[in-house]
C-alpha cells in the first residue's frame, strides 16, 4: 500500500491510499476537503498497470483521482 497527498485541479485537497489488486488492475480510496472542510470519500480501480513504471502508475492514480474529485464538484 501506498500513500499519496495533492490537490485536485478543482481545488480539493485529498490524501490517498492505492495498492495492487486482482487482474492487473490497482484499487484506490481517497479522502478529500475543501479548505478545512472535509468533503467525503471517494474510490476506484483501474486496469492494466503491469507495462507501468513506478513514476507512471504514481501520475495515474493522482490523474484517476483528479477525474473523480472534478466528476464529483
Amino acid at each position: 500500500m501506498s500513500d499519496i497527498a495533492g490537490v485536485s485541479s478543482n481545488g480539493f485537497n485529498y490524501t490517498a491510499t492505492y495498492e495492487p489488486a486482482v487482474m492487473d488492475s490497482v484499487e484506490w480510496a481517497a479522502t478529500f476537503r475543501l479548505g478545512e472542510v472535509w468533503c467525503g470519500v471517494r474510490h476506484g480501480r483501474f486496469l492494466q498497470v503491469t507495462a507501468l513504471t513506478q513514476a507512471d502508475l504514481l501520475w495515474a492514480v493522482m490523474a484517476d483521482i483528479d477525474e473523480a474529485l472534478v466528476d464529483a464538484g
